[in-house]
């Protein structure tokens, strides 16, 4: 229990290329077991469709490339959708795959998603209500853990808190998938009338005036400095949020006295208002759309505008879904820390699993007669500290992927690693030309800020580019300093882009190797349009 690696499972390609900006650290056994009761039933047979590697999640992209190879049996196609949602491999990596039968598509895929379907599309139709529902639950829920005993605990995990998680989850999916789907539709349709450049333009120019929730801790910020809202309030609304809020191991925000302080400190560097910023993109997204209305027959032109008013709606339902998924997050740190606590083992309750926490409340603390449950948690905690201590690991791993033996190898590749054809340290890069997916329009000059973390925000200088691996809402605060932004992990939908779209701010992500060739220093053009990062080499003092 104590070491988790997938990749001993099979011949796989994985990759973090999406979901790396979700799970940014090191997962627990508590954060695993509780995510992984969702994404279990994403398998395919026996084929896990998610691993747990060293304690990162991946995804398996053998598994769904050898899916829709099945369904749409060419190759291109199937690289064309896997290859906008996800990403596509580096050159030279071969992707292993596996015959899937018509027999496990037809007799255990489908009737497993047609019932998915009907409880997602039930929660579709009352979602704004339903998310309203679980705003006044989890409060309640958090009140009712603290009063409770064990047997009660229980109960309220069993009855309570596990299907709620469920049940957003699936709504959460289905947003995913609806914002996605209409995203190509309205892709596909611009580019076949306006041409790929245009498509890429417009795509990478919707804005949702700022009322999107990843936006929430920002705007909050703004209002609180204005007087518009109260310190207790922004803490009600946004102290759950955070860099690693998927983490049931890692404090939620509201739980440091001077977390909002050190927040305004952040925002006050910033030399834009905020609310200027969003002026700003508005007024970009309106040209945009005029020119829409300009160059093409009125019919087309009102057909192009209501599917992008389709995507804003959806997006922006979408974005309020994962900030309700992520409260409960919140309550399931509360519901484990008060298991610890009437178990006496306190933050060690977060080295088990959830069936492990429920058999310790229920007096069971054997594991099929071996050392008991909680003499294990030093050892997996250990294994945890080993894990947390790593490098960021590549994001594309084939074949057994031994951690500790390729941190310890000096040549190893850090973009990628693969057992079965061992590649030699990546060779200087003569292309001053880093390709990604368009995130946010816009094109502009300036010097990186190469950081891992926001925790690093007090190296950043205004107007520079931040060059990192993902974001999430907890680098939102810093991004009205920024010149642009460029991520190794993430798509059109990543938190990157979709910040930086609202604000004006352009972005190039999935640009899968940005961390590995450009540092501190480097001078750099950002064009959010195209999706490109060009640099000359030059390298400038930022002392």
């Amino acid at each position: 229990m104590a070491e988790r690696n997938a990749t001993f499972t099979g011949d796989y390609l994985w990759t973090n290329m999406n979901v790396g900006e979700v799970f940014p650290t090191t997962a627990t056994p508590s954060t695993w077991s509780v995510w992984q009761m969702l994404l279990s039933n994403m398998s395919l047979g026996d084929i896990p469709a998610y691993g747990n590697i060293a304690g990162h999640l991946y995804l398996n992209y053998s598994l769904t490339y050898s899916f829709l190879l099945k369904t749409m049996r060419k190759h291109g196609r199937a690289m064309a959708v896997i290859g906008d949602a996800i990403g596509t491999p580096p050159d030279g990596v071969a992707v292993p795959t596996f015959p899937v039968s018509w027999g496990t598509i037809v007799f255990r895929l489908v009737p497993r998603e047609f019932g998915n379907e009907l409880k997602k599309n039930k929660l579709r139709k009352s979602a704004p209500e339903f998310l309203a529902t679980i705003r006044h639950r989890c409060p309640e829920l958090k009140r009712r853990i603290e009063a409770t005993q064990e047997d009660a605990l229980i109960s309220l995990w069993t009855d309570n808190i596990r299907p709620m998680w469920k049940e957003v989850y699936l709504l959460q999916d289905k947003m995913n998938e609806e914002l996605a789907a209409l995203t190509r539709k309205l892709k596909a349709e611009l580019t076949k009338l306006l041409g790929e450049d245009e498509a890429n333009a417009l795509l990478a120019t919707i804005s949702n005036a700022g009322e999107l929730d990843s936006l929430g801790p920002l705007m909050g910020l703004s209002k609180l400095r204005s007087g518009k809202l109260s310190r207790e309030a922004y803490m009600q609304c946004y102290g759950h949020r955070g860099t690693y809020e998927n983490e049931l191991y890692e404090p939620r925000p509201y739980e440091d006295p001077a977390w909002l302080d050190r927040q305004l400190v952040e925002f006050y560097k910033s030399p834009l208002d905020v609310s200027t910023m969003l002026q700003k993109r508005d007024a970009e997204f309106d040209a945009m759309r005029q020119k829409i209305a300009r160059h093409l027959p009125p019919k087309k032109a009102q057909v192009i505008e209501r599917k992008i008013d389709e995507v804003i709606k959806t997006n922006s339902l979408r974005e309020a879904t994962r900030a309700e998924l992520t409260r409960i997050v919140d309550v399931i740190r509360a519901f484990f820390l008060r298991a610890g606590a009437l178990a006496g083992l306190d933050e060690g309750v977060f080295f088990l699993t959830i069936d492990e926490v429920i058999a310790v409340l229920s007096g069971d603390t054997s594991e099929a007669g071996t050392t008991s449950l909680v003499e294990q948690i030093p050892t997996r905690r250990e294994m945890y500290e080993k894990y947390k201590v790593l490098p960021p690991l590549p994001r594309w791993i084939r074949g057994s992927f031994d951690p500790f033996q390729w941190v310890a190898d000096p040549n190893r590749r850090m973009d990628v690693y693969d057992s079965r054809a061992p590649v030699s340290p990546t060779a200087p890069s003569t292309n001053n030309v880093i390709k990604g997916h368009p995130g946010s329009a816009g094109s502009v000059e300036g010097v990186v800020r190469r950081i891992d973390s926001p925790d690093e925000s007090d190296q950043l200088q205004s107007g520079e580019i931040l060059v990192t691996g993902s974001t999430n809402v907890g680098w939102t605060p810093l991004f009205p300093r920024l010149a642009a932004v460029v991520t190794d992990i993430g798509g059109s939908l990543s938190h990157a882009a979709i910040v930086a779209r609202e604000l004006g701010i352009p972005a190039v992500v999935g640009c899968g190797d940005a961390t590995l060739r450009l540092k501190t220093g480097d001078r750099v053009r950002v064009d959010g349009g195209t999706g490109t990062v060009t640099f000359n080499g030059e390298t400038l003092s930022t002392d």
